[in-house]
């Protein structure tokens, strides 16, 4: 189909003028497979999933009833377990992101700086993002292996230290090893993010700085970080966001173990579902997990549109 248009610029702005009129519903028609995939993969699971919630639904067999009710949500909100999976969602998830935002910061810092081989250390720092998170979780858990794993031989070489820790059978070591892992895997995305933000930044403004005698310290606190402040609140979202719903790392490597020391909310709700087959409660920890993920994404909104408006 050809569209022939007429093209106007008032005041700086590129007016478009369709001929025909039924070519203002091409971008309709073009968005509409996506749209209807969407709501039949997204939006109709998820209100399925909240309808259940608030039923005595379970898995497999009948449900006791499937009249309205908020016993899900009073039990799951009055269960310890759950808030006991809740602070350990968030250790997690903050851990994560502070360790990968600053990883991948320092890593940014030291890729805007010329030097040999600088496109090949780029491309070494993208393979942990690349590698599957059931690969990436096989070879850590091969890694943290008590008896032949290379960290415990590299802490052999450290004087002083005779112990071989079991990382991910001791309950206060499991979920620090489970967060280095994430580090490791999520930080090559921080580190991209960073980068294009630290190379928007005028390079006049170091100049500047350095004139008027301001050291590193003084320049990455005055020019750096204010320049990444918009970047750094998406990375923190969206880690935050994907830390929240990291599932394959605890499952494969821990389970929730040992005695619950990595058993965070969506771990918890898959045991809900399909170890004790308790469809009600496993949909209320979900939308409680949903509504987690909105609070974050409209805080994330309202952090920048203040920083436009001031």
């Amino acid at each position: 189909m050809a569209l022939t248009q007429t093209s106007a610029r008032v005041a700086g702005v590129r007016t478009v003028h369709y001929a025909d009129s039924q070519d203002r519903w091409l971008p309709a028609v073009m968005v509409l497979p996506f749209l209807l995939a969407i709501t039949a993969l997204v939006i109709i699971p998820l209100l399925w999933g909240i309808r259940i919630s608030f039923t005595n639904s379970r898995i497999i067999g009948r449900a006791f009833t499937e009249a309205f009710t908020l016993a899900n949500y009073q039990s799951v909100l009055t269960d310890p377990d759950t808030w006991h999976s809740l602070y350990v969602t968030a250790v997690f998830s903050l851990g994560t992101v502070i360790g990968s935002i600053a990883l991948g910061l320092v890593t940014a810092l030291v890729l805007t700086r010329a030097f040999p081989g600088r496109g090949i250390v780029r491309t070494l720092i993208i393979l942990p993002w690349a590698v599957p998170h059931v690969v990436a979780a096989l070879i850590w858990q091969w890694m943290y292996n008590p008896n032949y794993g290379v960290v415990n031989y590299a802490i052999g070489w450290i004087p002083f230290v005779t112990s071989q820790p079991n990382w991910l059978s001791d309950p206060n070591l499991a979920l620090p090893a489970i967060i280095i892992l994430n580090i490791w895997k999520t930080y090559p995305f921080a580190t991209l993010v960073l980068l294009a933000g630290l190379q928007s930044i005028p390079d006049e403004l170091y100049e500047a700085s350095e004139i008027d005698g301001a050291g590193p310290v003084r320049r990455f606190l005055d020019i750096t970080l204010p320049g990444l402040k918009h970047v750094l609140a998406i990375v923190v979202l969206l880690l935050t966001i994907w830390s929240f719903g990291n599932f394959v790392f605890i499952f494969l490597m821990t389970q929730g173990g040992p005695a619950g020391a990595t058993n965070t909310l969506v771990v918890k709700v898959y045991f809900e579902a399909f170890r004790f087959f308790r469809a009600g409660p496993a949909f209320a920890m979900g939308s409680l997990l949903l509504l987690v993920a909105v609070l974050l994404t409209l805080a994330y909104a309202f952090i920048v549109r203040r920083g436009k408006d001031a």
